[in-house]
């Protein structure tokens, strides 16, 4: 919470985050399904209920969706992990009302278009790791629904700029530090999703 409240301090529109469910169906925001490398404690998320979950190794609780969705931001990207989860992550926004400034995505395409279907109002968009990037054609880009945003890592863009470009505006740009880091595309994507500021 800490670094969402300061990337809206330093003047970003918004920020990204990773969601996974519990047992009992909470939204949490977290990467790594093990609670290990994040927490004083470890255990699985999806094997635990939200109020059995350990404090964070810097003391804080581990967030919920609910509490990142209540931060003034103009865009949330909501990265959907933990298989099935885009119900809770569904249900999370809707409750919150800010279905307007969430942006779905994740590398289980199948989830996407699974929350897609149940909520063809939401925005949404397909993840890719570089080497399944640089192996897309046009044609398969092409035969994706127009409203579907492209999260592309900055070295797949960059290795075919030109590629890229008719679809600038549906690339939401992630793999990079700062937003300098996408100078020398050529072209300005819709969205750029940094590490720093």
């Amino acid at each position: 919470m800490e670094a969402f409240r300061a990337a809206l301090a330093a003047g970003m529109d918004g920020f990204e985050l990773d969601v996974q469910p519990t047992m009992d169906g909470v939204c949490m925001v977290l990467h790594d399904d093990d609670l290990a490398r994040t927490a004083k404690a470890g255990g699985i998320l999806r094997r635990m209920k939200s109020p059995e979950l350990p404090k964070l190794k810097n003391g804080e609780e581990v967030p919920r969706l609910s509490d990142a969705l209540e931060l003034p931001a103009q865009l949330i990207n909501v990265e959907l992990k933990g298989e099935p989860g885009w119900q809770q992550a569904l249900a999370a926004v809707e409750a919150s009302e800010v279905l307007d400034r969430v942006l779905f995505s994740s590398f289980e395409h199948s989830e996407v278009l699974q929350l897609w279907a149940a909520c063809p109002n939401a925005r949404c968009g397909f993840l890719w790791e570089t080497g399944e990037a640089e192996d897309l054609t046009a044609e398969e880009l092409e035969a994706l629904p127009l409203q579907l945003m492209l999260h592309v890592p900055r070295q797949a863009v960059a290795s075919r700029p030109g590629f890229w470009r008719p679809f600038a505006s549906r690339i939401a740009l992630w793999g990079i530090k700062t937003p300098r880091d996408a100078d020398g595309l050529g072209f300005v994507p819709a969205i750029l999703i940094a590490d720093g500021i």
